[in-house]
């Protein structure tokens, strides 16, 4: 963590920065006219100015803030890595990553660097409020914040359409909605005899047992699609809580599932489940209707959103 000192030379670099920054144009295009001094946009904790001119960009949490920085073509300069893990499947945010010019991992994944973050001194920083509040100070001396949500407050598509505004990009996050909106329709149309005939699960598994959350982004997919949701799944949506299985409860719970999204971590537990007793009791298993995700589509924006698509499609072409 940085000294005081440090952090008082920090906060007067980033007020010269700022200085320097004012009159220039947007770089990423597109978008509104910006405000005398930067765009100056609404957020959960307060009005945030952004620099018209966006060099540099830090995201703090690697999930729904690094989707949307990819999303909109921003220049990512820093995002958090993860430990080594047993995650085999590539992430939906991959491909984009790797096209990032200047994009380097800089801390482990909730284990925030100030230092690095202020050596690297970037023009922008975007995360959750939950990561950026408690540190919020530290964050301001070094670059604008803007905080967005996450899944359990706030839409994908609004969170994108925030950054977009306070970035000149709103032409682009508009044409990633209606992409989203279109491919919805399409596939809702294509599959709506599948849709509406099966009952869908999205169903996260590990050794513990099992459970499901209506508000992550790969169920709201499945809702957007209009799947009909098997009975835990539809007991879920109308709480708007998740709700968690015993390992014994495997059968009794998702026996009405005729096609499910198994969200499974560890490739090594997803192989043992093939041959599991109880697993391969289920319909949805018996039948083929069953796709493999992982937490990598819990969250995130636009590219996992439509990663997700992938992943229902593929579910629905068993039938």
């Amino acid at each position: 963590m940085p000294t005081k000192r440090s952090l008082a030379s920090l906060l007067a670099l980033s007020c010269a920065a700022a200085l320097t920054l004012t009159g220039c144009t947007a770089a990423a295009g597109g978008g509104s006219p910006a405000s005398e001094g930067g765009r100056t946009v609404e957020t959960v904790l307060g009005p945030v100015t952004v620099p018209e001119e966006i060099e540099s960009v830090i995201v703090l949490e690697g999930r729904r803030d690094l989707d949307i920085v990819l999303s909109l073509g921003l220049p990512l300069t820093g995002y958090p890595y993860e430990a080594a893990s047993t995650l085999d499947l590539e992430a939906p945010v991959a491909r984009a990553l790797s096209e990032a010019e200047g994009a380097s991992p800089m801390f482990l994944a909730e284990e925030i660097n100030l230092e690095a973050i202020a050596e690297a001194a970037p023009t922008l920083i975007v995360s959750r409020v939950d990561d950026v509040e408690p540190i919020l100070d530290e964050l301001q001396a070094i670059a604008p914040v803007l905080a967005i949500g996450d899944q359990s407050t706030s839409s994908w598509q609004d969170d994108l359409r925030l950054v977009a505004e306070a970035t000149g990009t709103q032409a682009r996050a508009e044409e990633l909605i209606a992409q989203y909106d279109g491919r919805v329709t399409e596939m809702s149309e294509a599959y709506a005899d599948v849709l509406a005939s099966q009952t869908f699960a999205p169903i996260n598994m590990n050794s513990d047992g099992s459970d499901t959350r209506p508000n992550r982004l790969l169920s709201t997919v499945l809702r957007d699609l209009g799947a009909t949701p098997s009975a835990a799944f539809a007991a879920a949506i109308q709480s708007g809580e998740g709700a968690e299985f015993s390992p014994e409860q495997l059968v009794s719970t998702w026996s009405d599932a005729t096609a499910v999204v198994a969200l499974v971590n560890d490739a090594a537990y997803w192989k043992e489940l093939q041959t599991d007793s109880l697993w391969t009791q289920l319909p949805a298993v018996a039948g083929g209707h069953v796709v493999r995700s992982d937490k990598q589509t819990h969250e995130g924006a636009a590219l996992t959103a439509f990663h997700s698509l992938d992943v229902v499609e593929s579910l629905l072409a068993t039938f």
